[in-house]
């Protein structure tokens, strides 16, 4: 007998909801919008009433559970978002309300470890044992898998992967510190850097492609004019696969994982920014810990959240 999860994607912008069997097939999916105007309990609702529109076909004795994930902080074992600053949540116990609905069993983790293990299933991550996965979008974000379970540290913070410092002292961060990861090789932070040296007297086609409007940069800009050789655009990518590579190489002295898997829109650079990062990591990294973890590109794309949550409630 066939046997289904349910896998819900719960973002600031948008929630996907998926019905997923236990190859990590989708059979049906929604996406809705998240409404964040709205209350938490009109939120859990429509997640509910979306999640009986997914199921309405599908016996009960085919369902396993209902998995979830959530950004922020995540208490995964009373199943409470603790606070999510994408939602504007703080202690919402959306576990037991979606349970009481359904009385099937329900689980949430952070969306970055929900991502990773799903890419960790069924994606890139397939056949190992120990990865790390890093998110590169707008922020960065990062989930740890050791000896095949999703590692969460002592409060169910780890993972803050883009909190690494690669720089003392260096750019200012949403976060408040100095010098993070993320304030170098996330999207908006790329885009600040190109800013910054054109407006510095930097020759560049990149203002040409984006017809002088320098607010409309974006790494898909400055990847087109790398393609053109552009000595800007190329030195920014450099410096991103640098300090990317920086920081990876501090995990993989720490962990040493077969493989890290990484995925995100900034990550379609491709060699651009996989170049330097490797060559990174070969320079600081020590060889005996570097040499048996493979870098990867994700496979699941978006739907690696709903897919890793709805294994949640099997493997997790």
């Amino acid at each position: 007998m066939t046997q289904y999860s349910v896998g819900v994607d719960l973002g600031g912008t948008n929630i996907t909801i998926a019905l997923v069997d236990a190859k990590g097939n989708i059979k049906n999916k929604v996406k809705i919008s998240t409404q964040i105007d709205k209350d938490a309990g009109f939120v859990i609702k429509t997640i509910i009433e979306n999640i009986k529109l997914i199921i309405k076909d599908v016996s009960v004795k085919k369902l396993m559970g209902i998995g979830i994930g959530a950004a922020g902080q995540i208490d995964h074992e009373n199943g409470v978002i603790q606070f999510s600053p994408n939602l504007h949540w703080r202690n919402v116990h959306i576990v037991k309300e979606i349970r009481s609905k359904f009385k099937l069993p329900v689980a949430i983790d952070n969306d970055a470890n929900v991502a990773c293990y799903g890419e960790f299933m069924f994606g890139a991550g397939q056949g190992a044992n120990n990865v790390i996965c890093v998110t590169l979008g707008t922020g960065v974000g990062g989930g740890i898998i050791i000896d095949r379970k999703i590692y969460r540290g002592v409060n169910g913070s780890a993972g803050e992967i883009g909190h690494i410092t690669v720089e003392s002292n260096g750019r200012r961060c949403n976060c408040g510190n100095r010098g993070c990861m993320e304030a170098y090789v996330g999207a908006p932070h790329i885009k600040e850097r190109a800013i910054e040296k054109i407006k510095s007297g930097r020759h560049s086609i990149i203002v040409k492609l984006v017809n002088g409007s320098l607010n409309k940069i974006t790494p898909k800009r400055l990847e087109e004019a790398a393609l053109y050789r552009d000595k800007l655009a190329l030195e920014i990518w450099q410096e991103t696969g640098f300090y990317l590579g920086t920081g990876l190489a501090s995990l993989i002295n720490i962990l040493n994982p077969e493989k890290i898997i990484i995925g995100g829109g900034v990550a379609n650079a491709g060699k651009l920014i996989f170049d330097p990062l490797l060559k990174t990591i070969k320079e600081r990294a020590l060889p005996v810990s570097w040499q048996d973890t493979k870098i990867v590109r994700a496979k699941l794309g978006e739907d690696a959240g709903v897919i890793g949550a709805a294994m949640l409630v099997k493997y997790s």
